[in-house]
């Protein structure tokens, strides 16, 4: 069986993104990040955010775990209160995905795209920040709609790259 490709293929410019950064391991980060998310919309939005969208941005994966972005995007980190995370997200190539329904199963779409489709596509990883949108198909009261999911991606051949401010 095919595991299920992207939506669309999509270059997006450089974001400048702020917000809550923290470290997950990966046998609790449902649970973690949720209660990441909670801490972020309780936070209220970064001064000068681009409203109607947030982004879960994930960077730094070793084996132990890997950090995580809860923000949005800002047109400079100059207005920003010290302790806010900061993270530059290079101009990319990404394939993007779907999940619908509850976020709770976010991991298995991301599981799907990286370790069933990425393999055999023809692409590799852009070893950048890959991360989560999230638009107003999206109700975070109830955690359901839709997702979109990043996945940087280079034709086979890449650099690591997770920039704060």
């Amino acid at each position: 069986m095919t595991p299920p490709g992207p939506v669309r293929f999509v270059d997006l410019p450089p974001m400048l993104l702020a917000g809550l950064r923290r470290h997950h391991g990966f046998a609790d980060a449902g649970a973690t990040i949720a209660a990441q998310w909670a801490d972020f919309r309780a936070a209220g939005e970064p001064p000068g955010a681009v409203p109607g969208v947030a982004y879960g941005v994930i960077c730094g994966a070793g084996e132990g775990g890997f950090e995580y972005l809860s923000g949005m995007q800002v047109p400079d980190f100059t207005a920003l209160p010290p302790g806010l995370g900061r993270m530059r997200v290079p101009a990319q190539h990404y394939a993007v995905f779907e999940h619908r329904g509850p976020v709770a199963g976010l991991q298995e779409t991301w599981r799907q795209a990286l370790e069933e489709w990425l393999p055999g596509s023809g692409y590799r990883s852009a070893e950048r920040p890959d991360f989560e949108r999230y638009d107003a198909r999206f109700d975070p009261a109830t955690g359901r709609g839709l997702v979109e999911v990043f996945v940087g991606v280079v034709g086979r051949g890449g650099s690591r790259s997770c920039n704060g401010g």
